[in-house]
């Protein structure tokens, strides 16, 4: 048994048992606060339906950078701005698709000023603060989170607690690590830097919230008052990192509400509209997240189709686990029960309402050609890359006349395969039954707009 220090460190707060996940379609993990606008931005119309997301802080950038899902020109920007990192581990096909969202408490990149200003210290471990997995399928989507303090076999079979794979190896033991625990395949990472929170937040003009009650945390450096305000980059950062007013599971559910609350302020119509701020949400988001090295343009947009409806709230789930001490340190286990059977609804697409059929066609079963109707210079080869990555076979790469709207063209008898290549594409998609060879995806105009 390895002594409590290896585990990383405790999570403050109750060892109360966690709330049980109900796996009906559209339950809420948590209340959204008064201030969030349900609807607002987060409805498509057409064959796939609308979007999902919500909860937890650090992933703020993220979402600000992915809500708006806007058009090829600010998508490339966006891309542009984020770092990159090589990750071992991820799938390539399968559906539904799932994306690792990490939150650090790394300081790295703070001046002295910023860290007084934020109160945030001088100290943080490089711990996986935060860590959920975001599950989408066409327009439908939910949100798992793993508690940092969940006991667990590591990527190089060490046991202790989730938060500190990262420090063991980095993220690509953290996707190992929620695979070996959960089952679930691993497709895209993206890691959220601390200051980049605060930056999106102030970039959107700040965050209405309404709160029942007064909040005062000096150690957060807030002191908030009862009632409605909006929250600039500071105090908003703050909110969502105090937990000695109660715990670690308290201020997970303020984290939701927040991001709900900003979801809805970035989707509303002033802001879409408003192209200056836009790009300046984007600049912030996308300085604010480190990804791995596949998540391209495509992808970016992808799973911000899938994170749009987080304005109007989302089913979220904390994975079911117990109390326990292990070498004097205080954990988290798995419930043997309720745990399986969460991971498998997730697995198998059924906790979006949309069970993955086992005879449907597959990814690695697609061969596409992709044209590029839109006119963007590269566009049709980045498409192609991603499309690869995520298990296509890729027949062809070119040109085609300039096309207002995104098209799939298929041979007869390869709909499904069809269907399958359009919800991967960011936009509605018109399916045509033509005498191509292969499935084909024309992008259009509309990926500019």
């Amino acid at each position: 048994m390895q002594e409590a220090d290896d585990f990383g460190p405790t999570m403050r707060g109750r060892g109360s048992r966690l709330p049980r996940p109900r796996l009906r379609r559209g339950d809420r993990g948590a209340r959204a606060p008064r201030s969030t606008r349900r609807g607002q931005g987060g409805r498509r119309r057409g064959r796939r339906g609308r979007g999902a997301l919500g909860t937890l802080g650090r992933t703020v950038g993220l979402i600000a950078l992915l809500v708006v899902g806007l058009g090829t020109a600010l998508l490339l920007y966006a891309s542009s701005q984020l770092e990159r990192e090589p990750v071992d581990g991820l799938a390539s096909g399968g559906r539904p698709t799932n994306v690792l969202l990490i939150g650090s408490d790394s300081r790295e990149g703070m001046t002295r000023e910023e860290q007084n200003e934020l109160t945030t210290g001088r100290e943080g471990g490089d711990l996986a603060d935060t860590i959920l997995v975001l599950s989408f399928q066409g327009g439908e989507a939910a949100l798992l989170s793993f508690p940092r303090d969940l006991y667990v076999t590591r990527c190089d079979g060490s046991d202790g607690r989730i938060n500190a794979a990262v420090n063991v190896g980095g993220t690509s033991c953290l996707v190992d690590t929620i695979t070996r625990v959960s089952g679930l395949p691993i497709h895209h990472s993206m890691e959220v830097r601390f200051l980049g929170f605060r930056d999106v937040v102030d970039a959107v003009g700040g965050v209405e919230l309404c709160l029942d009650d007064p909040i005062r945390d000096a150690a957060a450096g807030i002191d908030l008052p009862a009632g409605c305000q909006t929250l600039d980059g500071a105090d908003a950062l703050g909110y969502v990192r105090v937990r000695k007013i109660d715990s670690d599971f308290g201020r997970i559910e303020r984290q939701q509400e927040f991001l709900k609350a900003l979801a809805a302020k970035v989707a509303e119509p002033r802001t879409l509209v408003d192209v200056p701020r836009l790009f300046r949400l984007a600049s912030a988001g996308g300085s604010a997240v480190t990804a791995s090295e596949r998540t391209g343009p495509l992808a970016l947009a992808h799973i911000g189709w899938g994170m749009r409806g987080l304005a109007g709230g989302a089913p979220t789930y904390t994975v079911p686990a117990n109390p326990m001490t292990v070498g004097g340190a205080a954990v988290l286990a798995v419930d043997d029960t309720e745990g399986p059977a969460l991971f498998e609804a997730f697995r198998s697409g059924a906790i979006l309402g949309e069970p993955a059929d086992p005879e449907a066609v597959q990814r690695e079963d697609v061969d596409v050609a992709v044209l590029n109707g839109a006119g963007v210079e590269g566009l049709a080869g980045n498409v192609a890359d991603e499309l690869r990555a995520r298990g296509f076979g890729i027949a062809d790469v070119g040109n085609a006349d300039r096309t207002p709207r995104t098209v799939v063209r298929h041979p007869s008898g390869q709909r499904d395969a069809a269907e399958l290549l359009a919800s991967e594409v960011p936009v509605d998609v018109e399916l045509q039954e033509a005498g191509v060879a292969v499935v084909t995806l024309v992008l259009g105009e509309d990926l500019r707009d």
